[in-house]
């Protein structure tokens, strides 16, 4: 089995009022931004993860965890196999520095296609 694409796409869930989170940095926090990844298999197989992409938390965005993905992650993964984890995260692990969410939701969409 080998990658063959990874597909980014960005969500926004907002939150209920009475779930909303207040900061005394900037007011309520009333949508959530998140970056869904999915990786695309040669047999068909689709592993999905997911990035929180709230700056204040993660210290990422939308638009930099998609960059990031296309520009840096995805040519080392594409023809790698994706159940060899350990070995495929090794490596992007070295692409760039930080950006951990982004890279914990490419690794989670591996290991949702190892099982």
């Amino acid at each position: 089995m080998k990658i063959t694409r990874i597909e980014t796409i960005p969500i926004r869930v907002p939150l209920k009022p009475q779930f909303a989170i207040r900061s005394g940095r900037g007011g309520a926090h009333t949508v959530s931004p998140f970056l869904l990844v999915k990786v695309h298999t040669d047999e068909g197989i689709v592993g999905i993860g997911e990035a929180s992409c709230t700056p204040r938390w993660s210290g990422e965005d939308q638009v930099t965890g998609t960059h990031l993905i296309h520009t840096y992650l995805e040519p080392f993964l594409i023809g790698e196999n994706p159940v060899a984890v350990e070995v495929v995260a090794h490596k992007f692990r070295l692409a760039f520095a930080g950006n951990y969410f982004t890279k914990a939701a490419v690794e989670m969409a591996l290991w949702d296609i190892a099982g």
